[in-house]
């Protein structure tokens, strides 16, 4: 028998199983972080791409090209005339009969974990009242306001010949091109029906570990949702230490209202599973492992109904599978990424997409089914435990990466935000090199305002200009600006995204402003087409010192 109706309040993400549970024991938790908790138990701000993330989640490391939004990796789809990989569309190019002076574009949902779903307006992150484009007009900067349309589009006119800087919010983009495409992949159905009302998902989860502070429990709803994790922790009452079974009512209607995601029904392919996954930190090192699962029986939820969701999880069988790094090259240059050098680790992540393999375009980052990561002196090979309960049809990508560790504070008493320099490698798992290498180095030379840029800078000015060299290794598609204003309580307030094929440029008046602090990276990336997520694909951050105008 049932015990009585307690509604699950959780913590909702988007995406990928990023986020084993915080529990009460640990110092960050749902409740005490709005941002992401880092494998060392931090609460970080959750809006770099080095630790991406929202309410209390495992901070997750954004790959290729992707941008952290509202805490969550998102992938920009191709552009330059081929297709976004996604199967939703041409993504771009200098075509479509647009005139010469006229700037043309969209900024769309493309729906379904293989692009068949149909495309929408991306409208809770186009901000339709900051489209324009900067350029040069007798050697300073200018700008001329576009607009955004309700379905996502855009355009500016009137659009000077040559190199221009188009913005659209907080992303810039230095480009020759007169259209171009920010569609963001969703994995949901858009034709889903929202809950408008109380819609009850009364869930059980039997047969767990028993549950501690290293091991936690998620659900993952495909394709009508992401993960809903930290479940022993928020349910209500919070689930006791040992405990071997979750019971407790999930609102859909918190679903929809958190995360737009319509109700599951299984006549339409939605699918569901319960997870428990195991997180160890010690030594400096850890590793992030699923350790129990089993899927949901067929679920279809109506709008103001109810509808069972029990499982019973299993030990699902596991394979070991190891990534050797190429030590020896990679510290080598562990001085190019920052000024920091004294904290380093390689890592390594195995996630899983619905999207069939091989994974051409990925601006949806799959499934967390194992991570690890140790500090570089401890050896030179990574094991991670893989345990995958998803079918065989979906596709496998594997991440390892060099991390050195930068800490930025405004001032000596200030919290610090932590950044992470290095590099970092995205291969089809199936065909992952057996050693991972720095195939794509670091830029040389940073400065900003003719200055160090690795070094903390003063009075460099509103608009300054940026130049590197680049990589003595391998060849660079993109080159991608963060820019993020930090505070004396080690978050970060603002931040800003620039792209560019050119080894420079200048930030655009309404960035900086003077009595404010910031930390810059500049990212080289060697994704299949500009700005494009692709896989196999290899980046580099390089991170500044603290910058004042």
């Amino acid at each position: 028998m049932r015990s009585p109706v307690r509604t699950l309040l959780l913590a909702f993400v988007i995406g990928a199983v990023a986020g084993f549970a915080c529990s009460p024991a640990k110092r960050c938790t749902p409740q005490s972080c709005q941002g992401c908790c880092s494998a060392n138990d931090t609460c970080e701000n959750g809006d770099t791409t080095t630790s991406c993330g929202r309410a209390g989640s495992l901070c997750d490391r954004c790959v290729g090209s992707q941008l952290c939004i509202a805490g969550n990796c998102e992938g920009v789809t191709g552009t330059g005339g081929g297709s976004s990989g996604t199967g939703g569309g041409s993504a771009g190019g200098t075509g479509g009969g647009a005139p010469t002076n006229e700037f043309t574009g969209s900024f769309q949902d493309i729906w379904g974990w293989d692009g068949d779903g149909g495309r929408g307006p991306a409208v809770a992150m186009f901000d339709r009242e900051t489209v324009g484009v900067w350029y040069r007009d007798g050697g300073a900067l200018d700008f001329r306001r576009g607009f955004g349309n309700a379905d996502g589009t855009f355009v500016v006119r009137d659009v000077p010949t040559g190199e221009v800087t188009l913005q659209l919010g907080r992303t810039y983009v230095v480009t020759t091109q007169r259209q171009l495409a920010f569609d963001f992949n969703r994995g949901g159905r858009r034709d889903a029906t929202r809950a408008t009302s109380e819609s009850l998902l009364r869930m059980t989860i039997r047969n767990l570990e028993p549950y501690s502070s290293s091991r936690n429990a998620a659900a993952l709803f495909f394709t009508q949702g992401g993960t809903i994790a930290n479940i022993e922790a928020a349910a209500l009452p919070v689930t006791p230490m040992n405990a071997t079974s979750i019971e407790s009512d999930l609102d859909w209607k918190r679903v929809t209202d958190a995360l737009g995601y319509g109700l599951p029904d299984s006549a339409r392919g939605d699918r569901g599973w319960a997870l428990q996954y195991r997180s160890v930190n010690e030594d400096g090192g850890g590793e992030y492992s699923l350790i129990r699962s089993a899927e949901f029986p067929p679920i279809t939820l109506v709008n103001g109904g109810s509808a069972d969701a029990i499982a019973d999880l299993q030990l699902p069988p596991a394979q070991p599978l190891s990534v050797a790094f190429d030590t020896a090259a990679f510290n080598a240059l562990r001085g190019s990424f920052g000024r920091d050098t004294a904290t380093t680790s390689f890592g390594a992540q195995l996630r899983a997409s619905p999207a069939p393999a091989p994974i051409s375009a990925q601006g949806l980052r799959g499934f967390v089914v194992a991570s690890a990561f140790t500090p570089s002196p401890a050896g030179n090979q990574i094991t991670l435990d893989v345990a995958n309960p998803f079918p065989t049809t979906w596709g496998r990508t594997r991440i390892a990466y060099y991390s050195v560790d930068q800490a930025r504070s405004v001032s000596d008493a200030g919290t610090p935000v932590r950044y992470a320099g290095g590099i970092t490698l995205v291969d089809p798992a199936e065909s992952a090199p057996a050693m991972a290498t720095p195939r794509l180095g670091p830029v040389r030379g940073p400065q900003i305002a003719g200055r160090n840029f690795i070094e903390d800078q003063t009075g460099v000015g509103t608009s300054p200009s940026l130049a590197w060299t680049a990589p003595t290794v391998g060849a660079v598609t993109t080159y991608r600006v963060n820019v993020g204003r930090i505070l004396a309580n080690g978050t970060t307030a603002d931040s800003w995204a620039l792209f560019t094929a050119n080894p420079g440029l200048t930030l655009p008046p309404g960035i900086l402003t003077a009595g404010n602090a910031y930390v810059l990276s500049i990212e080289a990336t060697s994704a299949a087409g500009y700005l494009s997520f692709s896989i196999p694909s290899a980046s580099s951050i390089v991170i500044s010192g603290v910058i004042r105008p």
